[in-house]
């Protein structure tokens, strides 16, 4: 963790000492496709998140949830063998406290009022539209702070 005292030493003094709201997250990106994947950890850095861990698909973010304690997912709906939906239920299912308040962000390229339904009856905070914007980023990441933003 030397690595990580180092980036928050550094995020204090640089760019004139401001410093993120978003630096002290940590993030789980679940998501299939590796470009997409990519894209959401640059853009998490960009936002200040320092910690952004990564998963292929629904088993292998339940083993990045329980190695690495997240504050917030993002998680792809389409994804095989265990799509987004499995696995919010699957996370909440055992009860655990931390899982059951971990809030979850599900990405769909098709969000609609029976996509939301479906996403929050399985146990989601929150469905985010594909593409991704840094703006809609920044939203989530103020949930995963329990916070709104200002306008």
């Amino acid at each position: 963790m030397a690595d990580r005292s180092a980036e928050d030493a550094a995020e204090g003094a640089g760019a004139g000492g401001t410093e993120t709201p978003f630096g002290a997250l940590s993030v789980l990106v679940i998501e299939d496709e590796s470009f997409t994947r990519m894209v959401l950890a640059k853009m998490l850095g960009t936002l200040g998140v320092k910690a952004v861990h990564q998963a292929a698909d629904g088993e292998s973010g339940l083993a990045a949830v329980a190695a690495h304690s997240p504050d917030l997912v993002l998680c792809d709906v389409e994804m095989q063998p265990m799509d987004g939906l499995g696995f919010v239920r699957a996370l909440r299912a055992g009860g655990e406290p931390y899982r059951q308040a971990l809030p979850v962000v599900l990405m769909s390229g098709r969000v609609d009022g029976d996509r939301e339904a479906q996403a929050r009856d399985g146990g989601a905070d929150a469905v985010l539209a594909k593409p991704v914007t840094p703006a809609s980023l920044r939203e989530v990441l103020a949930m995963g702070l329990g916070t709104s933003l200002p306008a």
